[in-house]
């Protein structure tokens, strides 16, 4: 989108300065460019936020979804890649080599403030990604009735028998091929100095039911966005590695929680 406002910017410029006879004025055609660039993603912004709001009030957060819907998670991956563009914030990924291409897989990430999920779903979005996540997300204005609706999974914590419900859409989510799934095995941010806080051994029932490869994702630095916003920017790191689908089907929740707890203390 970016990419055809700029040609759009620079073909309007052109005509402008053609029919005004700068023809040898060329600052003149830097600053119209300029001025049209800016208009058109100004006005590109306010279209796109107007449609955020509209398609929010017309989506039922009350009907039942059973199955992701890729034209809302779309939407979802690239609103979070705006946020990122404008609290300016360059990822670095390593290990992104690693990332299974023809499967989807259960992401794994450490949880240090509200622009994890925001970076996994912009970097991570092209293999479809949803996010296991609290039920209060989803009460958000006009974010939690596209993430209901891209298929995003609601985890009731507090009762079990509630959460194994969402933890098997999950997984039949995997063993579909729908989409890849997000979670943070420590139920919240960690605001302490510690490296981690301690896992929630269960969300890796989604990796064993469904068999399928777990891609672990440890980030840094994500605390630092809204410190430096918006005066500085901000460079997030994103280290991969990938535990293969083989080890998983014969592993229990227990040893890979431990595989993935030690992968990531090791590079946050």
């Amino acid at each position: 989108m970016l990419y055809i406002l700029l040609a759009l910017s620079f073909l309007s410029a052109a005509i402008i300065v053609a029919f005004t006879g700068f023809f040898t004025a060329w600052y003149w055609m830097i600053l119209i460019f300029i001025g049209m660039w800016a208009g058109c993603f100004l006005c590109w912004i306010i279209i796109y936020l107007l449609w955020l709001f509209i398609g929010s009030l017309l989506l039922n957060k009350k009907k039942e979804i059973t199955k992701p819907n890729k034209f809302y998670g779309y939407f979802v991956k690239e609103t979070m890649s705006l946020l990122l563009f404008f609290s300016r914030s360059k990822v670095h990924m390593e290990g992104a080599e690693n990332i299974p291409r023809d499967t989807k897989y259960l992401l794994v990430a450490n949880h240090l403030s509200n622009f994890d999920p925001i970076t996994c779903i912009s970097k991570f979005g092209k293999n479809d990604l949803v996010f296991v996540s609290k039920p209060e997300n989803f009460d958000l204005p006009i974010a939690g009735s596209w993430m209901h609706h891209a298929g995003f999974l609601a985890i009731d914590r507090e009762n079990p028998k509630n959460a194994l419900v969402t933890i098997n859409k999950a997984a039949e989510y995997l063993k579909n091929q729908q989409v890849s799934v997000g979670i943070f095995p420590e139920g919240t941010r960690n605001k302490t100095s510690e490296p981690l806080l301690e896992f929630k051994n269960g969300a890796f029932k989604i990796a064993t039911k469904a068999k399928c490869p777990i891609v672990v994702a440890a980030l840094k630095n994500t605390r630092k966005v809204q410190h430096n916003f918006p005066w500085k920017k901000t460079d997030i790191y994103v280290h991969i590695e990938v535990i293969p689908a083989e080890e998983v089907s014969v592993s229990n929740t227990a040893h890979l929680s431990a595989r993935v707890y030690d992968i990531l203390k090791a590079n946050v």
